[in-house]
């Protein structure tokens, strides 16, 4: 019984590859270059946003920017101020750093809200300097947002000497 149970505990590996006679030095060298090369970049990009946190940012600064489009006379600071709140409540609900995907939420949100009110505009006009101030202001809206809730999360869960 002993003998058997070592048997299914064992790690088996098979280099299918190597099997059909199809690994060789320059197949091995292709695909250590292939791993090296992919493989940094994800790691990086993974370490530093996320599809899901890429897409909480997104949604929180699109709610915020639904929710103060029902103010009045706020049309563009509206935008503006929706994103600080979408950002500032996804820092507030998040225990870590997610400014890169913040900035790159608020920067979406913001430009497609401008190009979207202002579509005449950005078509015939030079609506391009206009989103493109759009984009920016978005972007620093969602991080100084974030910013602001990861600071009231830090003050609200720390102890207390």
């Amino acid at each position: 019984m002993r003998e058997r149970e070592s048997q299914i505990d064992r790690d088996v590996t098979v280099d299918v590859d190597a099997l059909d006679g199809s690994a060789g030095p320059d197949r091995e060298a292709e695909r250590e270059s292939e791993t090296t090369d992919s493989g940094v970049v994800r790691s990086r990009l993974g370490s530093i946003a996320t599809k899901r946190s890429l897409a909480t940012a997104l949604v929180a600064s699109v709610v915020g920017v639904v929710v103060f489009s029902f103010v009045p006379f706020l049309s563009v600071a509206g935008t503006v101020l929706g994103i600080a709140a979408g950002g500032f409540a996804y820092g507030l609900g998040s225990d870590t750093r997610r400014y890169v995907e913040m900035a790159l939420a608020g920067a979406a949100v913001g430009g497609g809200a401008t190009l979207l009110g202002n579509l005449i505009v950005a078509l015939v006009a030079s609506g391009a300097t206009l989103v493109g101030f759009a984009i920016l202001a978005g972007a620093v809206a969602g991080v100084v947002g974030h910013y602001f809730g990861r600071d009231l999360r830090a003050g609200l869960t720390t102890d207390l000497d």
